[in-house]
C-alpha cells in the first residue's frame, strides 16, 4: 500500500465535462462530483510586491486518480478551488503511480450558507 492510498483530506472533484449548449453543440459544464481521499499540502504563495501582502495561496493535491481537469472545482477544507493548469500523471510501478494537480482558492465557502457555483 502507498502513502497516495492512504490521503489525510477528503476531497470532492467535481470535473469538467461537455454538457449540451441547447443550440445542438457543447459546453463545458460541471459534472457528478467524485469524493477522494487525497494528501494536501502547501505549495506556494505569491506575495504583492507593493504591499507585501499575502494575495494568493496555491496548494497541491495527490491522490491515487484524481478525476480533475483545468478548471474543475474542488471542494476541499470548508473552501471551493480550482484546479490551474493541467493535472500531472505520474506513472510507474503500483506504489509509486498518482496523480498531483495544483488548487487555488476560488473565494465562496462551501456550507456557510454561500451558493455554490
Amino acid at each position: 500500500m502507498s502513502l497516495t492510498d492512504r490521503g489525510r483530506d477528503r476531497v470532492v472533484v467535481h470535473p469538467i465535462r461537455d454538457v449540451n449548449d441547447g443550440y445542438g453543440g457543447t459546453q463545458p459544464g460541471v459534472g457528478d462530483p467524485v469524493t477522494v481521499w487525497a494528501s494536501v499540502r502547501p505549495a506556494t504563495a505569491e506575495e504583492s510586491t507593493d504591499t507585501g501582502f499575502t494575495t494568493e495561496t496555491l496548494y497541491r493535491l495527490s491522490a491515487r486518480s484524481l478525476p480533475a481537469g483545468p478548471w474543475s472545482r474542488v471542494e476541499w477544507d470548508g473552501a471551493v478551488w480550482t484546479v490551474v493548469g493541467e493535472p500531472q500523471h505520474f506513472r510507474g510501478n503500483r506504489r509509486v503511480t498518482y496523480d498531483a494537480a495544483t488548487i487555488r482558492k476560488r473565494g465562496n465557502a462551501v456550507g456557510h450558507g454561500q451558493a455554490e457555483h
